[in-house]
């Protein structure tokens, strides 16, 4: 497509070996697709090591930067760094086939590849799932969030052990369970 015109790699012409290439890649590049991606401010860099063999292609991606993303706990953005790498083996056949993940085929007389779809996935796959602020992580937040957290989340006791279990009888049962625990570890 049109659009996409800036990532293409052009291998015609290139003599058979390694060739070395580079793209900085920012917002722009997201907006030409038609999803919305749950990051911001995407500031990384794409250095792509193409080896072109006498009957096909092996691209190396190497991914690295970083983009804003907001905490999962606290919704609070910050900046996380992402690394990734790919590999793609590009063969020549009669029709385009991307279908593969790890070998696509172009057809013959083709002058280049076209790697956004690529660096798109690959960004994607690089952006953690769970996603905590490293105030949070390293116990530095002050966020009113996690104050709520703490103040109305699930606590984790057991049965007996809140703060009124001296003024409250314990239940037989769980004596006898105990008992039973104590006996079997012994």
């Amino acid at each position: 497509m049109e659009k996409f015109r800036f990532y293409n790699v052009s291998f015609a012409g290139l003599s058979l070996g390694q060739h070395d290439f580079e793209f900085r890649i920012a917002q722009p590049f997201f907006d030409l697709f038609e999803f919305e991606q749950d990051f911001q401010n995407p500031d990384l860099k794409i250095n792509l090591i193409l080896d072109k063999k006498n009957n096909f292609l092996e691209l190396d991606f190497k991914l690295t930067g970083s983009v804003e993303l907001n905490c999962d706990l606290t919704n609070e953005p910050y900046r996380e760094e992402i690394h990734g790498n790919s590999s793609l083996i590009v063969n020549f056949g009669e029709h385009f086939d991307n279908s593969d993940d790890e070998v696509w085929v172009i057809p013959y007389g083709e002058h280049f590849v076209n790697i956004a779809q690529m660096v798109y996935e690959m960004t994607l796959l690089a952006v953690p799932i769970k996603r905590i602020h490293p105030d949070v992580l390293n116990g530095k937040s002050h966020s009113e969030m996690l104050e709520l957290l703490d103040k109305y989340g699930i606590q984790d006791n057991e049965p007996g052990d809140n703060e009124n279990s001296n003024d409250e009888e314990i239940d037989p049962r769980w004596e006898k369970l105990k008992q039973l625990k104590n006996n079997n570890n012994n």
